[in-house]
């Protein structure tokens, strides 16, 4: 046997004895010290929970829904007094998201050369998919916002005689049209084909707010937010509950947490920011960005894929007002220009990262230990002494 091995393990036994005979006094001379000894251990067993958010306090706003529904979005309009906010969640089964910015321009139509209204939109790109460079949604700088659920298709009454877009709808609607009875009106005049597999949500800057959606007739119906202080549409038509997904767990979700913001005070961006957490989505249609409008200070609040801990905002005007013909990021098509920007990239600049519940958690829980051993040792070198 090698001598310096057993007295080496004579020491390690001699410390570990030292350790647990000192340990026993200072926790009978300190009361305090069982106190950190029990929140240490509770952190350790707990922090993982309260890191999901305490979801097994509210397991009806945590779960997923409707899984299987494909462009499951869900939208809301809400206003009280002078506040209006538009939200919504992407959900979806593309990557690659994208913020497309469209400065006020003049553009040439087959009706002749107009200003646009400047504008944002929001979509995916380079995922080699038919849906790839098209908003999904966005607002413009009249305060005009918009975004769509997802419907299985129904037959629209063709209109030949009505003139056609030269672009896609949202948007045309975001360049032309300044609030929610124009858009009603651009509707009207438009032919917009013969088969529609979406209801298309705007608001503007009032509180106004329609859900454009196929009815029975085949022509189109406008639910307006007339009597309550929200409006809210998922994946099943307003105006015609047979076509699609009827009823929505995150529409009722929604609506009775909107409900409950009944005093202008109570309506914030945190409490909308509540209402996309409780409906999102994850699994193969996750929810891959959300977005937070307010119409009337044209102010952008933007989550990524489902994460309500972090935030980017944005104000709509000073973002327009950076993008110029040439610039960094810019592109000419079709006539017109824009900035087209990564929405990854906007977190990947937007500062450090929150520290996760669990690791906060870890560094509480090693400070109270640290803590716990610098009393042993103080106590130790006294006694020593």
């Amino acid at each position: 046997m090698d001598p310096s091995r057993g007295n080496i393990c004579l020491k390690n036994y001699k410390c570990w004895y030292d350790i647990k005979y000192y340990l026993g006094i200072v926790m009978k001379k300190f009361y305090f010290s069982k106190v950190i000894l029990f929140i240490f251990f509770v952190w350790l067993i707990f922090s993982p929970v309260i890191s999901l958010n305490l979801s097994f306090i509210q397991p009806q706003y945590k779960k997923i829904r409707n899984s299987y529904i494909t462009d499951s979005c869900s939208i809301f309009t809400i206003n009280i007094s002078n506040t209006v906010y538009f939200g919504n969640n992407m959900d979806f089964n593309l990557e690659g998201t994208y913020m497309w910015l469209l400065p006020s321009q003049e553009i040439t139509t087959p009706s002749g050369n107009i200003t646009t209204y400047g504008c944002v939109g929001f979509g995916f790109n380079n995922n080699s998919s038919p849906y790839d460079g098209y908003a999904q949604g966005g607002m413009n700088d009249q305060g005009l916002c918009v975004d769509a659920n997802g419907l299985p298709e129904l037959s629209l009454n063709p209109h030949p005689e009505r003139e056609s877009p030269y672009i896609y709808i949202i948007e045309q609607s975001l360049f032309e049209c300044a609030n929610v009875s124009e858009v009603i009106d651009w509707y009207l005049i438009h032919n917009l084909g013969t088969v529609w597999s979406s209801q298309m949500h705007y608001a503007d800057a009032s509180g106004d707010a329609v859900v454009i959606s196929v009815g029975t007739d085949g022509e189109f119906n406008f639910t307006r937010k007339l009597k309550s202080h929200y409006l809210v549409s998922t994946n099943f038509n307003l105006a015609n509950h047979n076509n699609g997904y009827y009823p929505c767990d995150r529409y009722i979700t929604a609506t009775t947490m909107l409900e409950n913001i009944s005093a202008e005070v109570d309506l914030t961006v945190d409490a909308c920011r509540d209402v996309l957490d409780a409906v999102h989505q994850e699994g193969f249609y996750a929810t891959k960005y959300s977005n937070i409008f307010d119409p009337i200070n044209l102010e952008i609040h933007l989550y990524q894929n489902h994460n309500f801990d972090k935030k980017v905002s944005l104000d709509l005007v000073e973002e327009l007002e950076k993008v110029h013909p040439g610039g960094k990021n810019v592109l000419q098509v079709d006539g017109f220009y824009y900035k087209e920007v990564s929405i990854a990239s906007l977190f990947e600049t937007s500062g450090s990262p929150a520290i996760p519940g669990y690791s906060l958690a870890v560094l509480i829980s090693t400070a109270a230990l640290g803590s716990l051993i610098l009393i042993i040792l103080v106590r130790k070198r006294k006694l020593l002494i």
